[in-house]
C-alpha cells in the first residue's frame, strides 16, 4: 500500500508547446517561454494527485527538467525514466531528424513508455492528437490558450479515476 489510498501513483505524459507554452503567450512573451499560468496548473494536478511526470514533448531532446522546476513544476514531480523514447517512426526517414507533433508517433511513443515502465494510470496533456490507445486517458488543450477550466476539470476527473479505479 502507498501514500496514495494503496494505488499506485498516476502518472501526467506531458507535452509543453500548447499546454505549458501556447502560441498566445509566445507571442506576448517571446519563442519557448512557459507561461506561469499553465505551469502552475499542471503543478496543482501533480499535487493534488500525486502524480508523476513524463515529458513526452520534443522538449525532452534536451534535459528540460529544471527549466520546468524553475517555471513551477514540484522538483520531486518526475517520473524516475522521465521522458519518453523517441521512435524511429518520429524520425524523418531520410533526414534522421524529428518530425512535427503533428506528424510524430507520440502516441506510440507513450504506449512504448507506459507498457516499458508497467504504467496503467496515467493522463496525456497533449494539444495534438495522441491516437485510439489514449482514448479516455487524452486532455487536449487549445495550442493558442492551453489548458482551461474545461481541460482542468477534464484531467482532474481522469486522475482521480485512475487513483481511485
Amino acid at each position: 500500500m502507498d501514500e496514495h489510498g494503496g494505488t499506485a501513483r498516476p502518472t501526467i505524459y506531458l507535452d509543453v508547446d500548447g499546454v505549458v507554452t501556447t502560441v498566445g503567450y509566445q507571442r506576448r512573451a517571446g519563442k519557448d517561454r512557459l507561461n506561469p499560468a499553465q505551469v502552475a496548473r499542471v503543478a496543482a494536478l501533480v499535487r493534488a494527485f500525486g502524480a508523476r511526470v513524463v515529458v513526452s514533448s520534443t522538449w525532452r531532446v534536451a534535459d528540460c527538467r529544471a527549466t520546468l522546476v524553475e517555471a513551477g513544476l514540484p522538483t520531486d514531480c518526475f517520473h524516475p525514466d522521465w521522458r519518453t523514447a523517441i521512435l524511429s517512426a518520429s524520425r524523418d526517414a531520410r533526414t534522421g531528424a524529428m518530425l512535427p507533433a503533428e506528424q510524430a508517433a507520440r502516441g506510440d511513443e507513450i504506449a512504448e513508455h507506459a507498457i516499458r515502465n508497467r504504467i496503467t494510470h496515467y493522463v496525456v496533456l497533449d494539444d495534438v492528437e495522441v491516437g485510439p490507445a489514449h482514448a479516455g486517458r487524452h486532455v487536449r488543450p487549445d495550442a493558442e490558450h492551453g489548458l482551461g477550466d474545461a481541460e482542468d476539470i477534464l484531467a482532474r476527473r481522469l486522475l482521480a479515476r485512475t487513483t481511485n479505479p
